[in-house]
């Protein structure tokens, strides 16, 4: 890719490699490419792996996404996996020892990653499951990404792992979310149909207590909670006062005949 911007979701996605390092589980490697074709990533690195994404635990976990680990990339070295890479961000529960980089929750880091994937081949580093990444591997990172959890038990399976950070960034890579643009009624108009309310309840012999004031203040309250009333929102309870005001006109006249 080159340094030029690129905006689209996809473009985005296609930029992110994920990288294992010393992956120790058939099952993660598959379950990992799984949570990866998931989220559109499709970039899969190990490194010095012990065990083989051609394992059959590794096909029954990637359920679907074998295209991905027929594709995969398997290297000795992390250098050669970040070969080409603008970004690096390693993963991490905790960080051992004196630490210079950032330490960042794990939808922070998001933004950061897709921001970098937009000028160029971006990498996510995942460590082994016993002991994760070590510091000489984080430190050739721009970022450390953690993802918080409760504090009793903060550790996540690797495939979890990978799950969770895929998931972030690939709603990172989908922009903010859209405005929503609600016609809201206007204080005056929310004004009139409570007080419409009450005068069509009081018509059909509704009497609140302790006095109708009090009534109308509660009226009030529940518009204030709702928050966000639209304009539809009043039309709909005015059209529910006409009914039942058409039916006591009628209820009246027919009283009077």
């Amino acid at each position: 890719m080159s340094e030029t911007m690129v905006s689209d979701a996809a473009q985005i996605l296609s930029a992110i490699r994920i990288v294992l390092v010393g992956p120790q589980v058939p099952g993660n490697i598959g379950a990992a490419a799984r949570a990866m074709k998931t989220m559109g990533l499709s970039h899969l690195v190990l490194v010095h792996p012990e065990a083989s994404p051609d394992a059959p635990e590794a096909r029954w976990m990637a359920h679907g996404a074998g295209d991905i680990l027929d594709t995969v990339m398997v290297t000795e070295t992390l250098e050669e996996a970040l070969s080409g890479v603008v970004y690096a961000v390693g993963t991490a529960n905790r960080v051992r020892g004196a630490w210079l980089n950032p330490v960042y929750p794990v939808d922070t880091a998001a933004t950061e990653i897709v921001r970098a994937a937009q000028r160029g081949p971006t990498a996510i580093l995942f460590g082994r499951e016993d002991r994760g990444l070590l510091n000489d591997e984080l430190e050739l990172c721009q970022m450390v990404a953690r993802i918080p959890a409760a504090t009793i038990y903060p550790s996540l399976n690797l495939a979890q792992a990978v799950m969770v950070c895929v998931y972030e960034v690939f709603r990172a890579a989908q922009g903010p979310p859209p405005t929503l643009r609600l016609r809201l009624a206007e204080i005056e108009d929310v004004e009139r149909v409570c007080r419409r309310l009450n005068d069509t309840l009081m018509r059909i012999g509704f009497k609140p207590r302790p006095e109708p004031e009090t009534f109308l203040r509660s009226l009030r309250r529940v518009f204030r909670r709702a928050f966000r009333t639209e304009q539809r929102d009043v039309a709909a309870l005015h059209k529910i006062c006409d009914q039942i005001d058409g039916y006591v006109e009628r209820t009246i006249m027919k009283e009077e005949s």
